[in-house]
């Protein structure tokens, strides 16, 4: 009995999806093509080398009840350039040597003008060691030196500016002779082409059009997410804010006008268990002396919240909030095999914006334009670099974390260059010798400048330490404080302060901390 006879067909199946994740891609290809009843063998050409076999999938879509996909597999070549072909070559050498013979002109004419700057050196050496000689006799001719000894300093001069005019000339020959010995180093050497099709057997039971789909995941293709906020200052301060997606790819293979999906999914991190390790523990005498020490910790994060919000936890790479999403992209893009980055717009929103001028000069000597506004689009921001442009003037770049939808989050807008600011801080220690407790007393004070013609409303933070130990106390001295402000949970003192055009303002916080006679680190 014969086998059947097995067809063959090139199919045109252009890449039409793909699903992008942290460090790697899936990408989709979909190919129509009328088949008849019988055997198939169907490649497909110019896929990249580089895709992972194990995820290779191929399958009917649509109505393919009368096919069937019975093997898919991936064929890969290794093509060599052995010859120079174009003679490009031959070109670049002829070059090389023209610019060789050309250095070796300006070195010998180098050497000939160092020669003459030496023999002129010496003479006017000689020249001056005989002008003590003519005074002595009587022979003194200022002008006649100085017809004399001009012309030779002027040849001097010419003469080195010759030779540092050919020492430049040979150091740009120099860099430009090694670029082409580069050049040549690496035309001539074989280079090694890596490419690759697909190849599917089909079996066919009766005539029709079948479309087919091949599925592959493949590296060297990543996105992060790149953001731009653009405020509009006015009677009604507006953000514009833009998501978009920042992809590179570099896995042998074009895709042009395709849909993109942007996945935060991480297959990288696996599902094995941690490994566990034994956990010693150890007795100690407890010791009768306290040690303190001061740290710092962060209260909020980018987000300042809704009225309900799930934690998150930071993870590396994109920053999902936990919870796996999928963006689709606008329109269709084209992403070519460069491994250069390209930005592909996601999603856009615009929101009414609190301004506000804010300064800690704990942290920053400087009043600081801060926008609060509201994540208004339906999906998250995700956490990355976010381009500012106010009104049309790009001035820099920030970070923001995730924010979920309906979620407000402040931007910082730069500096306020009119405001002038200084910080003073002085401490005093004290010792009860009675009770032999100990007391800093701490004192700071802020002073504020207005050199604009427009009035400010600030908004200073300072803090004073949050205590965890009943042995150690902290208290405002509200006499000393400017408003008899109080700390809040968190030890900061919020002042809001008006400050006309032209004046200036003063912040006085004074604070103790006082601490009982068994503790130490104070």
């Amino acid at each position: 009995m014969l086998a059947a006879e097995i067809q063959t067909l090139t199919l045109e199946a252009p890449v039409s999806t793909v699903t992008l994740l942290e460090d790697r891609a899936q990408v989709q290809r979909l190919g129509k093509e009328i088949l008849t009843a019988g055997l198939w063998r169907v490649q497909v050409a110019q896929v990249a080398p580089v895709l992972s076999d194990k995820s290779l999938r191929a399958e009917f879509i649509g109505t393919s009840a009368g096919a069937r996909v019975n093997d898919v597999r991936v064929h890969r070549r290794m093509l060599i350039k052995e010859a120079d072909r174009t003679g490009l070559v031959e070109q670049l050498k002829t070059e090389w040597r023209s610019q060789y013979e050309h250095y070796h002109v300006l070195s010998e004419d180098r050497h000939q003008l160092e020669a003459q700057f030496e023999q002129i050196g010496t003479i006017l050496v000689k020249a001056l060691q005989e002008l003590p000689v003519d005074a002595a006799w009587g022979q003194v001719d200022p002008m006649a030196w100085r017809s004399q000894l001009q012309p030779i300093f002027q040849r001097l001069r010419d003469i080195r500016s010759d030779i540092l005019n050919t020492y430049h000339a040979q150091a740009q020959l120099q860099e430009a002779i090694a670029r082409l010995v580069t050049r040549i180093n690496t035309e001539a050497r074989p280079d090694s082409i890596y490419t690759a099709h697909l190849e599917a057997d089909l079996e066919i039971l009766q005539t029709g059009e079948y479309s087919l789909a091949f599925d592959y995941v493949v590296p060297n293709a990543l996105w992060r997410p790149y953001h731009q906020a653009q405020l509009q200052i006015g009677d009604s301060p507006q953000i514009t804010f833009r998501t978009d997606g920042c992809v590179w790819q570099n896995t042998g293979e074009d895709w042009h006008n395709v849909d993109l999906v942007f996945s935060t999914a991480r297959a990288s991190l696996g599902t094995e268990p941690p490994l566990l390790s034994d956990d010693l523990l150890n007795i100690r005498e407890k010791s009768k002396r306290i040690a303190v020490e001061l740290r710092d910790q962060n209260v909020k994060t980018t987000g300042l919240g809704t009225e309900q919000r799930s934690p998150t936890i930071d993870l590396p790479g994109v920053d999902d909030g936990g919870e796996v999403r999928t963006i689709r992209s606008l329109h269709k893009a084209n992403v070519p095999s460069d491994g250069n980055p390209y930005r592909i717009p996601l999603f856009q929103f615009q929101s009414p914006a609190t301004i506000e001028h804010i300064l800690m000069p704990e942290v920053a000597l400087q009043v600081v334009r801060k926008s609060e506004q509201t994540n208004q689009a339906i999906y998250p921001i995700l956490a990355g670099p976010v381009d500012l442009v106010r009104a049309t003037e790009y001035i820099g770049r920030t970070t923001v974390g995730f924010i979920a939808p309906n979620e407000k989050f402040a931007l910082g807008w730069g500096t306020d260059a009119n405001m002038r600011v200084q910080r003073t801080e002085s401490q005093k220690r004290e010792k009860n010798h009675l009770t032999q407790w100990n007391t800093i007393t701490n004192t700071i004070h802020v002073f504020l400048s207005n050199i604009g013609e427009e009035d400010r409303t600030i908004a200073l933070t300072e803090r004073v330490p949050v205590s965890e130990l009943e042995k150690v106390k902290i208290e405002v001295l509200q006499e000393e404080t400017r408003d008899r402000l109080q700390p809040d949970a968190n030890g900061f003192c919020n002042w809001r302060l008006q400050i006309p055009a032209y004046s200036q303002s003063k912040v006085s916080l004074v604070y103790k901390i006082i601490g009982a006679p068994d503790i130490e680190g104070l």
